[in-house]
């Protein structure tokens, strides 16, 4: 009995004990972090839970300006932790814990997720338009000239090539089709299609791209695109608005899309310092194999000598070419590697540095400096930015908002011989005879030359201020005001020394200025009526712009070493103009919905009227309907419980825009020198006649799509229908040689896009987890119609750009010879049974006119036996059908990698540098070979030609150069060119690391990644070509153009 009596007493002592030490605080410490960057939360809520699930408020704490947290809990307490648009995050605490690490993720939620649409920021689950939303974060961390860059393949719809690899340049994109039909010059014979850019929305304020308003200066390369102004690193997200419903209440700016960038605020309450840099070596693409030196000289000969005429007349030929017959001269007796001469590795590095803080709700900074720099993969071109911006916002309550943005920036550019597009002088020099010297004043040709002694110096300078206002006035009216003030100057200088301008320096200067001035104002109200909620917004948008420029040649300067406008013997020329739009318009933006946000109706009109409109056309009506129903939300859906969200969007809206000048409604006077019975007179400009009938331009557009979200916001993916009219397009007609004028502009044009998009992310890990993946894939295809042409016509063919439109075909249709190979004998010519002679060449009735063995065989489409342009035939499409891309984001803890891929199918190019090739064998013989332009001999051997040694041929015999000129065996207007451009791009990886925040203490830092990166990496595709992206925007792949490099950064951010 005493034994239990002791062992009783001793279970009761081990019990109260085993209590006593569970119902110890158990302290816990650690970190909380952003899971998708590593960086720290500040001030995130720690919530302690008891057992039961009850709060316990005394225990509960948050993080502090550096993301740490400690606190004491109870052995099976929960800490939930929790921050604004991130998801919480619930951890069960067994024993004491002091380094934990906390890493919650950015809120997913499709329907939860905020976004700006028209102006004013709604929850998705009210969006009823088309509109995409990228991070800044998701993005490949590259330095890049040009933001749009990087989207690349992200939106679907949004159609991004690269096509240009100017430093600075502009890449050409479009939202959902092509939006212009016009054609124009790029410069030195080359065409390009109309350019129809959306509008861009920094921070509430329209910025208009520069092929707007100045499209001389967009192909000079003198003025600079607005987004090219804005460093990568102070911008937050950009959002893509694509169909009307969205775009309309821009009016006239957004009929063409609508991107939406925000940039950066302060968001930590302790002032943080920010610094990035970067290193970035950009190489050219692989150059092409030339023939250098003797093997160049040997195989001219030999064309000569087995093609002319005569041995006799051969050997005179050669006689006459003293770069063939003197071998012995230094002059002609080189080995020179023209390409190496003009193309070259640039070492280049960018800069940034910021100072940012929020020290409580009421206040809000951030000022950025920006250094970029990019110096060309072709000599004598280079971009240089320099910037500083500003952002204030103050909210000293509830019912008063301000925020104040200001930015000023200089950007410095250089073309060297060439402009925006192309590098004719380049396109030359590379392409002259390795037998000549290397460049120097006295030895080499004026293209070699002007690539590195024309002085070219672009400069803009532009200053921006705006301000954002919020008050909340009595009956809980909202008033929201937008101001803003952008003032830009530009400054044009070239040089060209007298050596290469007949003896005679030449000095060009360009001085062009613009302001814009924009005033919104809006006031807004939520009512409830029964059970219809309403949103009521309305307003007025007012804003002023002026563009004026003068530019001014001057000849015959002192001194190549002296050039000003002060030293001249002669002015050349002399010009200004200027063009200046007032726009003024009225916003009506309502929205209802009903209880629960099952159904939203957003109805809104916005009228506009314009200070360059013509007769017909006064005020502009640009109304949208849109209407959504949230599923997800209704009872029947409560039992799929895969479905998250779920929602069924149908929109309709009308925009207008004004391609149509000033000059083109009222016409313009001829500035330059004119007399009449010998008085000074300044008459009316007789090129364009003047049309007040012009109407603004008109898209309408329909739009079905849904969003749904599976699994936890695992996969989300989107689906959406689109038909878009494009009516009253301009246009230029000729005139008949009897009328005053040359022509007159017309819109009296339409065009019809209709296509479909699809875009899926998925994110198949636990958010708990320390892995973090995300792919994201886009896909876009769309199909053009032409649905009307000027005069009822049914087809309009462009003779200088080899291009149709014709009614129900696609736009931009190629007009070209059907080529189906090689005659392989003279009896394969076919015979003209009326006349018994052969097939022969329109325009030409020489024997040398008339088709043998080794020429091509064209198509004689009207059976006449003469080969000419009647008949050509419309073929293939220089537009892509199918366009989209491959995201992928990988993270484990402080490392992550980011991939991003593109692709393009069926679109049809002109490989024209492939012709070049051949067509440089034409002209061996002096009098016709150009040693310094076109010189250049390419090895030929890969491809099967015709010979008398191979007579079934893929291409015509490129040897016969005494008829060459007459038949044109390769002329570009063929189909023996014409390829699939289809395209799959690896556009960019980057590798980031975080570094551990123990190992940064000592230093005072309190983040630092560092990270790696290529851009432009490899292109998969069947084309023949060296990058079938690389062409310009009616699929020509020039010799000419500027070739995109590929480029290697090495960089680090820090935050202090």
């Amino acid at each position: 009995m005493r034994n239990i009596f002791k062992y009783g007493l001793l279970a009761m002592a081990i019990a109260v004990t085993s209590v006593g030490v569970r119902a110890q605080d158990i302290p816990v410490s650690g970190v909380v972090k952003d899971k998708s960057n590593n960086s720290t939360l500040p001030y995130a809520s720690v919530i302690v839970k008891n057992e039961s699930g009850k709060t316990v408020p005394q225990l509960s704490t948050t993080t502090d300006d550096n993301g740490r947290f400690s606190t004491k809990v109870k052995s099976g307490y929960r800490l939930v932790f929790s921050f604004l648009a991130f998801d919480s995050l619930s951890v069960k605490v067994t024993k004491p814990s002091e380094r934990m690490q906390i890493y919650l993720s950015p809120t997913e939620n499709m329907l939860d997720e905020t976004v700006v649409v028209g102006f004013k920021r709604v929850s998705k689950a009210a969006v009823t338009a088309s509109v995409t939303v990228i991070k800044a974060e998701d993005l490949v961390n590259t330095p890049v000239a040009n933001p749009m860059e990087l989207l690349q393949g992200r939106v679907p719809g949004l159609n991004i090539q690269m096509n240009n690899g100017t430093p600075g340049g502009l890449p050409s994109f479009s939202i959902r089709g092509v939006s212009d039909i016009s054609v124009q010059s790029s410069g030195d014979g080359e065409f390009m299609m109309g350019l129809t850019p959306p509008l861009f929305v920094v921070d509430g304020i329209p910025q208009e791209d520069v092929t707007g308003y100045d499209a001389a200066g967009l192909l000079s390369g003198a003025t600079v695109s607005p987004l090219a102004m804005i460093p990568l690193e102070d911008i937050a997200n950009i959002q893509v608005l694509k169909d009307a419903a969205a775009t309309s209440l821009y009016g006239s700016k957004g009929a063409y899309g609508v991107i939406l960038i925000e940039t950066k605020r302060g968001e930590t309450a302790k002032p943080k310092v920010s610094y990035s840099a970067n290193f970035v070596v950009k190489t050219p693409p692989r150059l092409r194999d030339v023939l250098a030196g003797g093997a160049e000289r040997a195989l001219r000969i030999m064309q000569i000598l087995g093609n002319d005429t005569s041995a006799y007349h051969g050997y005179n030929e050669i006689h006459k070419l003293q770069a063939l017959s003197d071998s012995l001269n230094p002059y002609y007796n080189n080995n020179t590697d023209w390409q190496g001469v003009f193309y070259q590795t640039t070492y280049n590095q960018t800069h940034n540095l910021s100072f940012s803080g929020k020290p409580n709700e009421k206040f809000d900074y951030k000022i950025n400096a920006n250094y970029y720099t990019e110096k060309g993969i072709v000599k004598n071109t280079d971009f240089n930015r320099y910037g500083i911006r500003a952002a204030v916002g103050y909210k000293p309550n509830d019912r008063f908002h301000l925020n104040l943005n200001l930015a000023t920036t200089l950007t410095r550019n250089s073309n060297g011989s060439g402009n925006a597009f192309s590098q004719s002088g380049v396109a030359a020099g590379s392409a002259a005879s390795s037998l000549l010297p290397p460049p120097s004043m006295y030895t080499a040709s004026n293209s070699a030359l002007s690539v590195f002694s024309v002085q070219a110096d672009n400069q803009n300078v532009v200053y921006d201020a705006s301000m954002n206002v919020m008050y909340l006035l009595p009956f809980d009216i909202r008033w929201t005001s937008t101001l803003g003030y952008k003032y830009g100057t530009v400054e044009n200088e070239k040089f060209t020394p007298g050596i290469l301008n007949a003896n005679r320096a030449a000095w060009n200067n360009g001085s062009e200025y613009s302001y814009n001035m924009y005033v919104r104002s809006l006031l807004s109200r939520a009512v409830k009526l029964g059970i219809v909620n309403f949103d009521l917004q309305g307003g007025f948008e007012l804003s002023s712009e002026k563009y004026s420029g003068n530019f001014i040649t001057l000849n015959g300067l002192a001194s190549d070493h002296i050039w000003s406008s002060g030293m001249p013997s002669m002015a050349a020329g002399r010009s200004n103009f200027s063009d200046k739009k007032n726009t003024f318009a009225l916003i009506i933006d309502p929205q209802l919905s009903l209880p629960g946000g099952k159904y939203v109706f957003t109805p809104n009109i916005r009228p506009e009227i314009n200070s360059s409109y013509g007769s017909q056309a006064k005020w502009a009506i640009n109304p949208s309907l849109g209407f959504r129903w949230n599923f997800s939300r209704e009872s029947f859906a409560k039992k799929w419980k895969f479905l998250d969200a779920g929602a069924l969007r149908v929109t309709w809206g009308r925009s207008t825009t004004y391609k149509a000048s000033i000059y083109d409604i009222w016409g313009s006077y001829n500035l330059s020198k004119d007399t009449y019975n010998g008085v000074s007179i300044i008459p009316i400009d007789k090129n364009a006649m003047p049309n007040p009938d012009l109407k603004p331009v008109t898209s309408t557009s329909w739009n079905l799509g849904t969003d749904l979200s599976f699994l936890n916001n695992k996969i989300m993916f989107v689906a959406e229908a689109y038909y878009k009219q494009i009516d009253n397009q301009l246009s230029s007609i000729e005139l008949a040689n009897h009328n005053a004028f040359n022509s007159v502009r017309s819109t009296k044009t339409s065009l019809v896009n209709y296509g479909l998009e699809f875009s899926l992310n998925v994110r198949p890990l636990s958010r708990q987890s320390n892995w973090d993946l995300n792919v994201a894939t886009s896909l876009a295809i769309n199909k053009d119609v032409i649905a009307k042409l000027p005069n009822e016509v049914r087809q309009i063919i462009n003779s200088d750009a080899e291009v149709v439109n014709k009614l129900g075909s696609n736009a931009m249709g190629n007009y070209l010879y059907v080529y189906k190979g090689v005659y392989a004998t003279d009896e394969d010519v076919p015979v003209n049974p009326l006349t018994g002679e052969r097939l022969r060449m329109g325009g030409n009735t020489s024997t040398q006119a008339y088709f043998k063995a080794g020429d091509p065989i064209w198509v004689d489409v009207n059976g006449d036996y003469i080969i000419d342009e009647k008949d050509k035939v419309i073929v293939g499409n220089s537009q892509p059908r199918m366009t989209g891309g491959i995201s992928i984001n990988l993270r484990y803890k402080a490392f992550s990698i980011n991939t991003n891929c593109s692709f393009t199918l069926r679109r049809d190019i002109i490989n024209k540098a492939l012709a070049d090739r051949f067509r440089a064998y034409g002209t061996p013989v002096a009098g016709k070979v150009d040693l310094t332009g076109s010189g250049a001999l390419t090895p030929i051997e890969a491809y099967n030609f015709w010979t008398e040694d191979n007579i079934y041929a893929q291409y015509p015999n490129p040897f016969d150069y005494t008829r060459s000129s007459i038949i044109q065996p390769f002329r570009y207007d063929q189909t023996l060119f014409m390829e699939d451009g289809s395209y799959f791009k690896i556009n960019g990886i980057s590798v980031a690391y975080t570094i551990p925040k123990k190992m940064l203490d000592f230093f005072r830092i309190s983040r630092c990644q560092l990270n790696f990166s290529m851009n432009n990496i490899y292109t998969f595709s069947k084309y023949s070509g060296i990058n079938p992206e690389n062409v310009n925007n009616l699929g020509y792949d020039t010799s000419g153009g500027y070739p995109n490099g590929r480029t290697v950064t090495f960089g680090v951010s820090m935050d202090f």
